[in-house]
Order: structure tokens, then C-alpha cells, then sequence
């Protein structure tokens, strides 16, 4: 049976513990018989400067209500650049419409076709579609980096980009032979000249797709290089998640090969005009691609569309028979 004077020592012990409790809690400075007397008023200042776990969980949930959601993609392009945003998609939309009109005379230009003319109107094709992709993404899916169904459309849609043109510009080396033969330059009067520039055309567009095969595929470009003033920041395209010079590589050796050919043929005085129009896509290709910084974004593109003009005014002589 528990009596009064029990009680009364068991009293005494729990004022003498909480009191040690206290005095081993208090700073030195501020150890006195009053701490020791009164431990509980002692402690309560000390806690008012101590956040409990419940109190910060609350405290983050006030500050996140009062953020916005950040966006699964943070798109540099989404910066302003004091432009206005349809500039730069009305270059691509106009490159559009001027390699339609190519493919348009093609069609009349074109009277005896071959392998050569055949992969000329692909390639034309195929870079009416590149311009086309770079244009209407950039008027309709500003909002990508937001919206998965919008990124995922935009992103199959430019899955052709890469393919039709990765394996058509091999395939204009053909039309360069032909036309160089018909120029009369001499190396490639051989038929079995003809032959290997064919196979090795096919081989390097076969090649440039096995090795995209094996890589990480294509995303959405992030401008975070160009200046905060760049035109192309108004983009919204895909490229490569490996961006490899191998992949430039065959658009290089077309606009050379239309140079040098052009130039040869030139000299060979069979028809010059053949000469001028193949050596004018040479250059076109190689100066707009050979300009610095984000100007290239452009005059790339540009100079792909003055390549193809100037084939096709060589077509008209060498496939339509005048």
C-alpha cells in the first residue's frame, strides 16, 4: 500500500531530477540557485529558437504553395530575345517554299530519268520536309518542354529529318557523276567509275544509319551556347543527343565534289554552263555552312537550298535534253 510519506519521497525525487536536468541544460553564464528552482522557465526560451520536424515540413509546404511548378524541361529558347518570335520561323517557312518551287521545275526539268535525277528529287524532298519540321514547330509547339503530347509528335515528326537526309546526300553523289560525265570530265566517262561512285554511295548512306542505329537517338535542342540575343532562340527543333562530325561528313564531300567537278568541267569546254551551275551549288553549300556562330543556323539551311537550285538548273541541261 502506497502511503503519504512514499508519495512524498517520490515528490521530492522528481523536483531534484528535473532540476539537475536543468542545470546541466543551462549555458555557464547563466547557471545560478534560481535556474536549479525553476528549470521548466529556464528551458522555454532555448526552445522558442529550436524548430521541431513539424514545424519545417510546415514551414516548406507554406513556401511551395507560394512557388510555381518548375517545368519538366527548363528550354533556354524560353528566354527572351527581344525578337519577335516569328521571325525566325518564317526563314524556315520561306527556305520551304523556295525548294517547292525546285521540286516543282524538277518535274518539268526532268525529261531522261536515272538513278542521278531520281536522288536529286529525293534530296529535295527530303529537305523541303527538314525546312518544313524546323517551320511549324516553331509557330505551333512553343509549348513542348510542357506538354509530353506535343514533344512526342513534334519529336517523331523529326525523326524523318534526319533519315531522309542522312541517306539522300550520299545518294547526290550520283547525280554529281552523271552530270560530270555528261560535262565531259574525263575520270568519269568510265562505267565502272560510275558503278563504284554508286555502290560507295549507297555504302556511306547505309553506314551513317547504322551508326545513328547504335546511338541515343535525337532530343530537343537546348539553346544555352548562343547569345542571349540569337535569332535561333525562337527555335524549337530536335538534333542529335550525340551531336558526331561523321554525320556531316557526306554533306561535305557533296558540296566539294560539286565544286571540284564543276570547276573540271569548266575547264573541259564540253559545256561549261553544266560547270558554272554545278560549281555555284559547291560554294553555295560550303559558305553557308562555313559561317560562324549561330549565323550557321541560316545560312546551313540557306546554302542547302542554293545547292539544289543550282543542280536544278544543271538538270534542265543535262536530263532534259537541250
Amino acid at each position: 500500500m502506497i502511503t503519504p510519506k512514499y508519495i512524498n519521497i517520490t515528490l521530492a525525487l522528481i523536483a531534484s531530477s528535473a532540476a539537475a536536468v536543468g542545470a546541466f541544460t543551462t549555458t555557464r553564464t547563466s547557471f545560478s540557485p534560481t535556474s536549479i528552482c525553476y528549470p521548466v522557465l529556464q528551458l522555454q526560451p532555448r526552445a522558442s529558437f529550436v524548430s521541431t520536424p513539424l514545424q519545417l515540413l510546415k514551414k516548406d509546404m507554406a513556401a511551395t504553395e507560394d512557388q510555381p511548378l518548375l517545368k519538366a524541361v527548363e528550354n533556354p529558347a524560353d528566354i527572351d530575345n527581344g525578337k519577335n518570335d516569328l521571325i525566325a520561323p518564317s526563314i524556315y517557312a520561306a527556305y520551304t517554299a523556295a525548294l517547292i518551287f525546285i521540286i516543282y521545275q524538277l518535274r518539268d526539268a526532268i525529261v531522261t530519268k536515272t538513278l542521278g535525277s531520281t536522288a536529286l528529287a529525293f534530296v529535295t524532298g527530303a529537305l523541303i520536309w527538314d525546312n518544313l519540321i524546323i517551320s511549324i514547330g516553331s509557330f505551333f509547339f512553343k509549348d513542348i518542354d510542357t506538354n509530353p503530347q506535343k514533344y512526342k509528335i513534334l519529336k517523331w515528326l523529326s525523326y524523318p529529318r534526319f533519315t531522309f537526309h542522312a541517306i539522300g546526300v550520299p545518294l547526290q553523289l550520283i547525280t554529281v557523276a552523271e552530270m560530270g560525265k555528261f560535262a565531259g570530265v574525263g575520270f568519269l566517262q568510265s562505267d565502272v567509275v560510275q558503278i563504284g561512285i554508286i555502290l560507295a554511295s549507297f555504302a556511306l548512306a547505309i553506314a551513317d544509319r547504322l551508326k545513328f542505329a547504335r546511338s541515343p537517338g535525337i532530343e530537343q535542342t537546348i539553346w544555352d551556347k548562343p547569345p542571349f540575343g540569337a535569332l535561333e532562340r525562337d527555335l524549337v527543333k530536335f538534333g542529335y543527343v550525340e551531336p558526331d562530325f561523321a554525320y556531316v561528313i557526306p554533306a561535305i564531300i557533296l558540296a566539294l565534289s560539286n565544286l571540284i567537278v564543276g570547276i573540271v568541267a569548266l575547264k573541259s569546254g564540253v559545256d561549261p554552263e553544266v560547270g558554272k551551275w554545278m560549281a555555284f551549288a559547291g560554294l553555295s553549300a560550303l559558305i553557308g555552312n562555313a559561317l560562324p556562330g549561330s549565323l550557321m543556323t541560316f545560312t546551313g539551311n540557306l546554302g542547302e537550298a542554293g545547292m539544289q537550285f543550282g543542280l536544278l538548273e544543271a538538270a534542265r541541261i543535262v536530263y532534259g535534253g537541250l
